[in-house]
């Protein structure tokens, strides 16, 4: 056994810091020791206020930890001292895991780590889960060098699914009302940023895009928003030759019934899609990605919190002070 710090919500915006025994690895099994973990904003703030289903307190919450191994179990392949990315640890004691990655040690079978490249940062291979995400939204839109994409809403996974589009060719348009975040995605070189509490986007969007958008995400977590988002997308034309049909990709959490007008989408003919968190490959991939390059995961300014001063760094993010935050555990 091992005992371990962790991040445990008591209930309903309560943190505290908390302790459990890890047992040892068993077969096929790794103990890892964190080096860092991600708070996905939205996930975590919801799991924090009490709505999210399952999550009962007292829990451990979150899906992003980077670490290294400790300890390996028998039938195990990977070598002490290896980087590896996983989404919560297997054991979470007398905790409800509600994914169980905000803890100092985690236990979790070697078939769940995701080893990260060896002169990846560790601070930016915390992204992986939350930037999966971004890329499997992307992925399910056949996104290529021929779309032009619109992205509204640049949180922390619109942010990152506008970079995705870009490292897949094509061009994009950032939506936000967020002063801050637009300039976050223009610096991450995102091709045109329009402000929407002080421009008209559909104009704008027909502007920069040349009436041309194949693509149209719905990043906002605000049910209420799509069909605006629905509306930013090409017409299709009666008469050949008829390009692809137009896509609406809806990427995150919505709590609120999603109802979409029949115009323009029955006029348009526009194929909706739904995005359903990610998968192994969307992890491998996005931690190529940023190894390369071509996502960089520093544009968003994250703040790095010590893992005990979790409890306020909730506090900045229910609040909307921050968009992004690490914690550094070592």
């Amino acid at each position: 056994m091992i005992t371990s710090k962790a991040i445990v919500f008591t209930g309903p915006y309560n943190v505290e810091i908390q302790s459990l025994d890890i047992p040892k690895p068993g077969v096929g099994e790794l103990l890892i020791k964190t080096l860092y973990t991600g708070v996905s904003s939205g996930t975590e703030t919801r799991v924090l206020s009490g709505n999210q289903t399952g999550g009962d307190f007292p829990l451990i919450p979150g899906y992003e930890n980077i670490g290294s191994i400790v300890e390996t179990g028998e039938s195990t392949s990977l070598k002490s001292g290896s980087i590896v990315f996983h989404t919560g640890s297997a054991h979470t004691g007398r905790f409800t895991k509600c994914w169980g990655a905000q803890l100092e040690y985690a236990l979790v079978k070697e078939t769940d780590v995701y080893p990260v490249p060896e002169d990846l940062d560790p601070e930016d291979g915390a992204y992986a889960k939350v930037g999966a995400i971004a890329l499997h939204g992307v992925k399910r839109a056949q996104i290529s060098g021929q779309d032009t994409v619109v992205i509204v809403g640049l949180g922390l996974i619109g942010h990152l699914a506008a970079q995705c589009a870009k490292a897949y060719g094509a061009r994009v348009i950032g939506v936000d009302t967020n002063s801050e975040r637009l300039g976050l995605a223009a610096a991450a070189g995102i091709d045109y940023t329009i402000n929407a509490s002080t421009e008209d986007v559909k104009a704008k969007v027909h502007e920069y895009g040349n009436q041309d958008v194949s693509v149209a995400m719905d990043v906002t977590g605000i049910a209420g928003t799509i069909k605006d988002t629905a509306t930013l997308l090409r017409s299709m034309p009666w008469n050949p030759p008829y390009p692809p049909y137009p896509k609406l990709v809806i990427l995150g959490s919505y709590t609120d019934p999603i109802v979409l007008d029949y115009d323009p989408l029955f006029m348009d003919e526009v194929d909706v899609l739904f995005s359903r968190d990610t998968r192994p490959d969307d992890i491998k991939e996005i931690l190529n990605l940023i190894n390369e390059k071509k996502v960089n995961p520093q544009v968003l300014n994250a703040k790095c919190y010590d893992a005990e001063d979790a409890s306020q760094a909730y506090k900045d993010l229910v609040e909307n002070k921050l968009m992004r935050v690490l914690f550094k555990w070592e």
